[in-house]
């Protein structure tokens, strides 16, 4: 039964009652009145519903416009979308949504029925509410570089794989479910105390050549950067070379040259690890558009212990991997249309050299030296760093890393930067805020949840959809 029927009984006595004209003409003012607070009633129902079915069908759209795959897949995801976002507690009695695919433009079209309460006297039963979402797709494209801290504390609660598992996540979100993307390259950084340049390696030094990976006496590929001026600067080998990465056997270091059966290569070791290529983290994946290739990568970071920490040789060759200039090459040229660059640094610690402390076997203090091997050599050859001080250097450290931040900003590199762990001091937190292109690219991310939320804040953003008005 209606619930407005006992309301038109009540009307019709009050309208054959020959007693009185008060009751009649109170019945006639009743229906206006009672109109009047049925259509505020029923608006507001309705405006409800309409806020609903905006926000769901911006949701599929935004969700259809980052997938892809046959229609009948596509209004399956819309559908999907819109049903987990369209709340209304009720108040909607049916609801549809259709979508289409023209070009980069996506478009939802939704439709509900609201039941009319008070309104109903008015004969207007049902309220009908259709609204449209138009997304636009990024046609931007993207070349992005990751440089990510792989030192010997991130095997530290398993921290080294919480970043494994973050970047796994953007690499996710940005690649979208396409194998190989039409308009997206992704280059992988590790660092720790020295980069390791990979398969361009050969190409910035003399002397030596590149061994496969089980010859652990071998050049790994890792180097030594070089003085001055060009030490994180994006110049050539032809201006200057690097140098091979090597640490010779001292105490602090402990195998012989000669005897493979002394290198101890697996960074399980730590402390303990010994070898000419000790401190020498996972090789650069130059850019790439194939998921397998950066996910292999990803996959493939291991935390290396000894050395220190150095995000400024980490940064130095995040811009080279960017850079259209050699050694790497597969960057567009600067200022490409309708293309960015973007760089994500990372980092657990301070920038620091670092210098074994105490035994772990088979290595012992070195007490001849004021720091462990690092890609600027020991901190007493003087020339590469102008000072033997560890101090001193650290401050240095920092001032190069924030010279490659501002020389990658003033190239329109977007600048993103993370720090992990709640060990970071406020000094460090202010230099990765700076280096940010702004205070909002910066993320503090003390736990291992925060670590992968401010990955997919950042995935997020460079995959940004835009809403069309």
């Amino acid at each position: 039964m209606s619930p407005l029927r006992p309301f038109r009984i009540l009307v019709r006595k009050l309208s054959r009652d020959e007693r009185g004209s008060v009751a009649l003409i109170f019945a006639g003012t009743l229906i206006p009145v009672l109109l009047a607070i049925g259509l505020a009633v029923d608006t507001a129902r309705a405006y409800a519903v309409k806020s609903q079915l905006q926000q769901a069908l911006d949701a599929a759209a935004l969700a259809v416009g980052s997938s892809s795959g046959t229609d009948a897949e596509m209004q399956a995801l819309a559908q999907k979308f819109f049903d987990t976002n369209f709340k209304t507690n009720g108040l909607a009695t049916s609801s549809s949504i259709q979508v289409s695919v023209v070009g980069d433009t996506i478009t939802a079209t939704g439709s509900a029925t609201v039941d009319a309460t008070l309104m109903q006297i008015g004969g207007f039963n049902t309220i009908a509410i259709s609204e449209e979402s138009h997304v636009v797709r990024a046609i931007r494209g993207l070349e992005l570089a990751m440089v990510l801290d792989n030192t010997g504390s991130m095997t530290t609660s398993d921290n080294i794989g919480a970043l494994r598992d973050a970047a796994h996540e953007l690499t996710d979100i940005l690649f979208g479910g396409q194998a190989v993307h039409p308009t997206l390259k992704i280059a992988l950084v590790p660092y720790s105390a020295s980069v390791n340049p990979g398969a361009v390696a050969q190409g910035l030094v003399s002397g030596s050549t590149l061994v496969e990976p089980t010859n652990v006496l071998g050049w790994k590929g890792c180097v030594v950067e070089r003085a001055g001026a060009n030490a994180v600067a994006d110049t050539p080998a032809s201006t200057a070379q690097w140098s091979i990465y090597k640490w010779v056997p001292a105490v602090d270091n402990t195998y012989t040259a000669t005897k493979a059966s002394t290198v101890r290569a697996d960074p399980s070791y730590g402390n303990g690890s010994t070898g000419p290529n000790l401190g020498c983290p996972t090789a650069i994946t130059p850019l790439t558009n194939e998921k397998s290739v950066i996910d292999t990568a990803i996959t493939a970071m291991r935390a290396w212990s000894r050395g220190g920490t150095f995000s400024d040789i980490g940064m130095a060759w995040g811009l080279r991997v960017l850079s259209p200039e050699p050694p790497f090459t597969e960057g567009l040229p600067w200022g490409t249309e309708k293309w960015d660059k973007a760089v994500i640094l990372m980092t657990d610690g301070d920038n620091q050299f670092y210098k074994l402390p105490s035994t772990a076997s088979p290595n012992t203090v070195n007490n001849a030296v004021n720091s462990d091997y690092t890609g600027y050599g020991r901190l007493d050859e003087l020339g590469r760093m102008g000072t033997t001080n560890i101090t001193t250097a650290k401050t240095t450290i920092n001032t190069r890393m924030a010279s490659v931040c501002d020389a990658m900003k003033a190239k329109g590199i977007t600048v993103y930067t993370i720090t992990f762990t709640s060990s970071i001091n406020s000094t460090t937190r202010d230099l990765y805020r700076n280096c940010a292109s702004s205070p909002a690219k910066y993320f503090d991310s003390p736990t291992q949840d925060e670590l992968h939320a401010s990955f997919r804040a950042i995935a997020t953003e460079l995959s940004q959809l835009r809403l069309s008005l």
